[in-house]
């Protein structure tokens, strides 16, 4: 269903299951379909909330990449939780989820019961800037949606599936969310949400998080690498910290190796 938020702007969002409720945020460019080798597992034990935040999916994409930041997007979820009548939820994210997922804790703490952050950073250096967020501007630019298709593969996937294009499940995630969706990001969303990449910077603040967070890693992931990861859970006081390892321990490992972080996941809320 469709939600119009008190920030301006209507959302996508799907929701399933019974339980406490958790608000699953994707990535850059990804929207609620990324969650789909969550659901089977998380539904059984959560009422799981899935969005397309601000500039993907199905959610509006407003032009002026201004109007994209990480705080701005956590507004839309406090505002979205506003509509569903939910007073407090589990909030995870992965990638730039991760970061809506920060500011949800510090800025909006009454309404957050824990956090999950999943292929996380806490401020976006010269290295991020340089090896990720500036070519896929450049490539948008350059109106090379393809290239960065590609090119980000090669950040976000693993060597073992991009010599094997497999196994089927990841495959069909990949072609699923990043091929054949039809509510592919627009470029003006694509644009807004690297925009929000580029300007996360939570790393000082970090330390005001009370809330149960778990943070986890790729030994592989090439887009967010492990040191980022490392630096959060630092800053964090009593953060668990969980490492992906092995040959598909990627940047997605959420869908490369999903049936041990699934099971990272529940076991954490279930310790709560």
């Amino acid at each position: 269903m469709k939600v119009r938020l008190s920030t301006g702007i209507s959302m996508y969002c799907e929701s399933a299951g019974e339980g406490p409720p958790l608000v699953l945020i994707a990535g850059t460019s990804l929207g609620h379909e990324a969650w789909r080798l969550q659901l089977p597992a998380f539904t059984r034990h959560h009422r799981t909330i899935t969005i397309d935040h601000r500039g993907s999916g199905q959610t509006d994409a407003p032009a002026d990449p201004e109007s994209y930041s990480v705080r701005l997007m956590a507004d839309d979820v406090a505002a979205l939780l506003d509509e569903l009548k939910i007073e407090r939820a589990h909030v995870g994210g992965m990638s730039l989820g991760s970061a809506i997922a920060q500011e949800m804790a510090l800025n909006h703490a009454d309404r957050v019961l824990s956090i999950q952050l999943h292929a996380t950073w806490g401020r976006s250096d010269a290295w991020f800037r340089q090896v990720f967020a500036n070519p896929m501007l450049h490539f948008l630019k350059t109106n090379e949606r393809r290239l960065a298709f590609k090119f980000g593969q090669g950040l976000i996937m693993s060597p073992d599936y991009l010599d094997t294009r497999g196994p089927a499940v990841v495959a069909d995630m990949v072609d699923r969310c990043l091929i054949s969706n039809p509510h592919l990001a627009s470029d003006a969303g694509f644009a807004g949400q690297l925009h929000a990449d580029m300007t996360h910077d939570t790393l000082d603040r970090l330390g005001n998080i009370r809330v149960p967070t778990l943070i986890t890693a790729g030994e592989l992931d090439m887009n967010t690498p492990y040191r980022y990861g490392v630096a959060v859970h630092e800053r964090i006081r009593g953060s668990a910290l969980h490492m992906f390892r092995g040959p598909r321990s990627s940047h997605c490992a959420m869908w490369e190796m999903a049936d041990e972080f699934n099971r990272v996941c529940l076991d954490f809320s279930r310790r709560l």
